[in-house]
């Protein structure tokens, strides 16, 4: 993804004025000469001269911006996941590590939790299944996307609110207690001095989550267990098949319950990999040891099935009918990457 995108930003580039001209990299050395010319009173056919020159070093310039590719307000519902993409572009002109953190703000209602930072892997939206982090670092106009999520409590009330403070904060030494405009001596690429261009080198991006509806009865949570090539591992590429995984979290009891999941475009069910289990194994491989398998078919007496035809791409389904008390599914199928 950052490939594509680096692409796209040259291209603009090309269209784009002088005056987008990448800044003067941290290092270079630029001298200037001032030369006088003249003809001595006593010699009006020699020409003299008489130049001085002076130098200088460039700094390197930290800095960096942060875009938030979401939203700074954000409704959610009590007990659920929410995921924020940013992207990080490295603005200075030097090679820079940012500190990436999450600040739960002071002054709101509620305090998120499970707070994760995920790095980008090149497969569109949030997988799940992406390196978590807590630094990255970046080269000139480079750029990465990252992730950050946070479960919103299932305690909270509608008009709760809770803000969060994403952090981009540079590593150098001294950066993090520093102002705009802080010279750290010695600290830039090469040996150079460092300039700070924003407060710790770094930028804030502050998101609120307004709760407008309560925990539901039932909880769905939706996750890739693993994406494993038969011959490449652990890749995601055409031929790779991917393991869903869907825990089912009944809060009470609740009537006519079905979990429906239509494949996107790109993928292919696995025939016969339906499972399911009556418990919570999130994150746990099902087999026919720890799980039920179920048919694809929607003649028989089981809870799943997939149908080809149905949605744009075929869907599995799960009918649970009426659950007389809280408990927890866990459901698992497969589909291979086209």
């Amino acid at each position: 993804m950052k490939t594509i995108k680096q692409a796209a930003l040259l291209f603009a580039g090309v269209l784009a004025s002088t005056a987008t001209l990448a800044a003067t990299p941290v290092g270079t050395p630029i001298q200037n000469t001032a030369t006088a010319t003249y003809y001595s009173p006593s010699d009006a056919a020699t020409q003299l001269s008489v130049s001085d020159s002076t130098s200088f070093i460039v700094q390197e310039k930290i800095d960096v911006s942060v875009t938030n590719n979401d939203s700074t307000s954000i409704d959610v519902q009590a007990g659920s996941t929410q995921v924020i993409e940013y992207t990080i572009t490295n603005t200075g002109n030097g090679n820079e590590t940012f500190d990436l953190t999450v600040t739960n703000q002071a002054g709101d209602v509620f305090d998120v939790t499970n707070v994760k930072i995920y790095l980008d892997d090149g497969v569109d939206g949030f997988q799940g299944t992406e390196t978590e982090v807590d630094l990255i670092n970046l080269d000139p106009d480079e750029f990465e996307t990252i992730f950050v999520v946070v479960n919103i409590p299932v305690g909270q009330n509608i008009g709760d609110d809770s803000v969060i403070n994403s952090n981009v904060t540079s590593a150098t030494t001294g950066a993090a207690s520093g102002s705009v405009g802080d010279i750290l001596s010695g600290q830039g690429d090469g040996g150079t001095d460092a300039v700070l261009a924003a407060n710790a080198g770094g930028s804030i991006d502050a998101v609120t989550f307004d709760v407008t509806a309560t925990a539901g009865l039932v909880v769905v949570t939706k996750t890739v267990l693993s994406t494993v090539h038969p011959t490449l591992g652990a890749v995601k590429v055409p031929g790779s098949v991917v393991t869903y995984q869907i825990l089912v979290e009944v809060t009470d009891a609740v009537n006519g319950l079905n979990i429906v999941d239509n494949l996107p475009a790109n993928l292919t069910y696995v025939d016969g990999s339906l499972l399911i289990a009556n418990s919570d194994l999130a994150g746990v491989e099902l087999t026919t040891s720890n799980a039920v398998a179920n048919t694809d078919s929607a003649a028989d007496s089981d809870a799943g099935r997939y149908d080809p035809n149905a949605g744009t791409n075929g869907r599995v389904t799960f009918v649970m009918g009426d659950q007389a008390a809280a408990g927890d599914f866990t459901i698992q199928f497969q589909a291979t990457i086209d």
